[in-house]
């Protein structure tokens, strides 16, 4: 096994296999077809990748990408989340196949909310390193409607299994 952090586009040479962790939401929409293309390229003919992004629901998505929300802005500015459907596009025009999708935003819910625990357990030392209430509010608004958003169904946690084909 071969751990790399770098950047996507920086990476040659091929592999068995490729796992990227929520990293797709900060590719852009418009880089969603080179963030593909390299993980067909980076792919052994025959071998998989498995990426996990956030997505929103298909008919929430093109009200989301017109509208700057509270994480875009001040979480994670320039985050974009996928949706299903222009994903599963995207990925196929890039020559990959779709094996398999998991998800767990059920689950995420409660990850956000042992997170918010921690947070306000820690926050006499995140305090101490100078941050502030506003700070701290901000974060408990993000874990917490996050939280909720996951449990709703706002929003998921997809894993998606995608293949690069046998002779390509």
């Amino acid at each position: 096994v071969e751990i790399r952090m770098q950047d996507y586009r920086d990476t040659g040479g091929q592999f068995d296999g490729i796992a990227s962790i929520e990293m797709f939401e900060a590719v852009g929409e418009k880089y969603w077809p080179r963030y593909f293309r390299a993980v067909f390229e980076r792919l052994k003919p025959g071998a998989q990748a498995v990426i996990q992004i956030i997505m929103v629901p298909d008919e929430r998505f093109n009200s989301y990408r017109n509208h700057v929300d509270f994480i875009q802005k001040y979480i994670f500015p320039g985050g974009m989340l996928g949706a299903p459907g222009p994903v599963r596009r995207v990925a196929e025009d890039q020559g990959l196949h779709y094996r398999d999708t998991h998800d767990f935003g059920q689950s995420y819910s409660e990850t956000l909310r042992r997170w918010n625990h921690s947070f306000q357990a820690q926050w006499p030392e995140i305090s101490a390193m100078g941050y502030d209430t506003r700070f701290k509010r901000m974060w408990e608004f993000y874990l917490t409607s996050c939280a909720g958003a996951f449990q709703s169904g706002t929003c998921d946690v997809t894993q998606l299994v995608l293949q690069r084909p046998n002779g390509n």
